[in-house]
């Protein structure tokens, strides 16, 4: 018996057991579900749609803020209402009840969707378009036991579609071609106005490359104009030459924007492009009228500033020689000179007389070339002897600058019908111009060979070369890279002029090329051989050459004894001759062959009287004498200037009086009247240096 009841007791006390472990099972579980149910209330409070739930009847049994917001209603007055009181739905066009998307699930069992143009009115009778699905919600038998329906507004994106339609339609009327493109460059979308403009139609130009509109020859602009898009940037009226679908070209200006998307990240870009070539065809002909005019008046205006440029030139160049000539024929007259002094003083008057016999020779010959009456004596002869005498007349010039002097003439090269003398000068000016040309330690190169029918003759130095944009007038009569006062060579501009008639009155022609300043140039003359084969020697012909004795009294009127005299010429002739001029008439002397010298005198000698040329190279005498009246005058003193120059026109005499000279003296100068207009200058004021004008 008491085991009996100790039996029970311990079925008692399990079942006891079990109870309590089945009830706090069920109690966690309840936890569970309940923080599970929580957690889905937070979820579906959080998300951006609209959510609400309801039962197998269709009646409200939950709602989120969201849908709070949308449809009017709070979820506590909503709950256990049926859906159709809470979320009133119609078609945005009939303006009829929309269907019931809840009736629909409890009845098909399955998800569906609003149709479109779907309006929600909400309690306060605000109209929103929606979009929104509905689905069933099953138990764990699968037995449908509510719906839950998941909705948004999506009035803003029905706004931007009817304006991007609106905008479609405006783009697609468009008279002017508007084309998209991506980043790549491939084409996404072709206007009509695209169409009219280019001849391909939106189903051939879309998903192309731009490309194939753009002419081979401007295949670059593309990865340009890229790249600007790239950079966010906008280009404003571009102009272009595209290729329509024909191949004819067409002007266009084009304006190119870069397509951003809803993060504003670049995605491609935008062009307009207009037909401008009617435009353009009309602005070429005003451009061409006016460029004509604008030429007509540049070549009349150049050719009067060469003519004025010339005249100064040939005044410079033919008083020049004659100053050092008289100067030094009036300086011997006088009888008061040494043996040495008269020595250098003959050697400057035949040398002088020499280059004066040359520059009228010049002249003769271009107003021959330009009349018609230049004429050849040509005969056969053999180049080769032509150009060794002329190389030797250049030869002491050139070892005097320390110039190398390089012949290679092929002495089997054929003989040509020419003038010996003509031939003779053409060679002689290139060397001469080459010599002249090239700085001490240069070299000049001299070539003669046969190049099939022809005879070449090839002149290169290393000297100061020609500039590559006066290269195509090197050949021109009076024209000259440098025609100012200040320029480091003299010369009339004719001896080119002269070298190519007479090259192509032979038969020939001559050419030149220089890699840029002071880069050397290279001469090239072409002769063609003759056909008879028979070794003359030509006649020789010297050139330049001229021979003359001149004697003038010179006889001083006016003393300048003790007085501080400053020449500065870069002619060393004449620097010699006003030396010994002014020495004689007892003047103390300092000379200087160029501004820069000049001025450093000034300011070390302090001279009572500076005689100054113009035409000096690097820095003029215009300039010279600036700087000297600047100096004085910040010092309070005044030193007299005269300007003696071969440059005697009336602008010039204006220019030296205007830049501080107190007298223009042309070129030649009498000894004596030079030294009457130190002697002038002098006396007004006492004191140079200590009382100013």
């Amino acid at each position: 018996m008491a085991s009996e009841d100790n039996e029970e007791d311990r079925i008692r006390s399990v079942v006891l057991q079990n109870s309590q472990s089945i009830l706090l099972a069920r109690r966690r579980a309840e936890e569970a579900l309940r923080k599970q149910s929580e957690w889905l209330r937070v979820m579906l409070a959080s998300i951006g749609d609209a959510v609400i739930s309801t039962d197998a009847e269709g009646r409200v049994t939950f709602m989120n803020g969201v849908a709070e917001s949308l449809t009017g209603w709070d979820q506590a007055e909503a709950l256990e209402r049926p859906l159709s009181d809470v979320f009133h739905i119609i078609n945005e066009q009939t303006r009829r009840p929309a269907d019931d998307p809840v009736e629909k699930v409890l009845r098909e069992g399955k998800v569906v969707g609003l149709a479109n143009h779907t309006v929600l009115i909400s309690k306060n009778g605000a109209e929103r378009a929606i979009d929104n699905s509905a689905a069933p919600i099953r138990d764990d038998e699968g037995q449908v036991v509510g719906v839950v329906l998941v909705f948004h507004d999506i009035t803003e994106r029905k706004q931007a579609e009817e304006a991007s339609a609106h905008l479609a339609a405006i783009v697609e009327s468009s008279d002017d071609a508007i084309i998209s493109k991506n980043l790549q460059g491939i084409i996404t979308s072709w206007n009509k106005g695209a169409e009219k403009l280019f001849g391909y139609t939106a189903a051939e130009a879309v998903g192309q490359p731009v490309l194939m509109l753009i002419p081979p020859q401007y295949l670059d602009e593309e990865p340009r104009i890229l790249e600007k898009i790239r950079n966010g940037e906008t280009i404003d009226h571009y102009e272009a030459v595209r290729r329509h679908k024909g191949g004819k070209y067409i002007n266009i200006s084009l304006t190119v924007s870069p397509i951003r998307d809803e993060a504003g990240t670049i995605i491609g870009a935008s062009k307009i492009a207009r037909d401008i070539t009617e435009q353009k065809r009309a602005e070429a002909e005003r451009e061409q009228l006016l460029a004509s005019e604008q030429e007509a008046r540049r070549q009349a205006e150049e050719a009067n500033r060469m003519k004025d440029e010339f005249l100064a030139t040939v005044s410079h160049e033919l008083r020049t020689p004659l100053n050092a000539m008289l100067g030094w024929a009036r300086l011997l007259s006088g009888g008061r000179s040494d043996n040495e002094t008269t020595a250098r003083g003959l050697k400057s008057i035949e040398q002088n007389a020499k280059a004066q016999a040359q520059l009228i020779e010049d002249l003769l010959d271009v107003s021959r070339i330009i009349s018609g009456k230049f004429r050849l004596k040509p005969q056969p002869l053999e180049v080769a002897l032509v150009i060794e005498e002329a190389i030797d007349s250049v030869r002491p010039t050139a070892e005097a600058k320390g110039i190398r002097l390089q012949a290679m003439l092929d002495p089997d090269a054929w003989p040509v019908s020419g003038d010996a003398g003509r031939l003779q000068q053409v060679a002689w000016n290139l060397l001469s111009n080459a010599v002249k040309f090239t700085p001490k330690g240069g070299r000049v190169q001299v070539r003669l060979m046969r190049v099939d029918s022809h005879i070449e003759l090839e002149v290169s130095d290393t000297g100061q070369g020609i500039a590559r944009e006066f290269l195509p007038y090197v050949f021109d009569r009076f024209r000259q890279a440098d025609g100012s006062t200040s320029r480091l060579h003299g010369g009339l501009g004719l001896g080119l002029a002269i070298v190519r008639h007479i090259v192509e009155l032979h038969g020939g022609s001559v050419s030149v090329d220089s890699p840029g300043i002071d880069k050397g140039t290279t001469f090239t003359i072409k002769l063609p051989l003759m056909v008879t084969h028979t070794r003359v020697r030509g006649e020789q012909r010297v050139y330049p050459g001229v021979n003359g004795d001149v004697a003038l009294d010179f006889q001083p009127s006016r003393t300048l004894e003790g007085v501080k005299v400053l020449i500065v010429d870069d002619e060393q002739e004449s620097l010699l001759l006003l030396s010994a001029v002014l020495t004689q008439s007892g003047a103390y002397i300092k000379a200087a062959s160029s501004a820069e010298e000049g001025f450093a005198q000034v300011k070390e000698w302090r001279p009572d009287v500076i005689v100054s040329d113009i035409g000096m190279p690097g820095e003029d005498g215009y300039s010279f004498m600036k700087r000297v009246r600047a100096w004085t005058r910040e010092r309070g003193a005044w030193i007299p200037a005269v300007a003696l120059t071969a440059y005697a026109r009336a602008d010039d005499r204006m220019k030296a009086l205007a830049s501080g000279y107190q007298i223009h003296v042309p070129k030649p100068v009498e000894p004596a009247e030079l030294i009457t207009v130190l002697v002038s200058l002098i006396e007004r004021p006492k004191s140079p240096w200590n009382a100013a004008p």
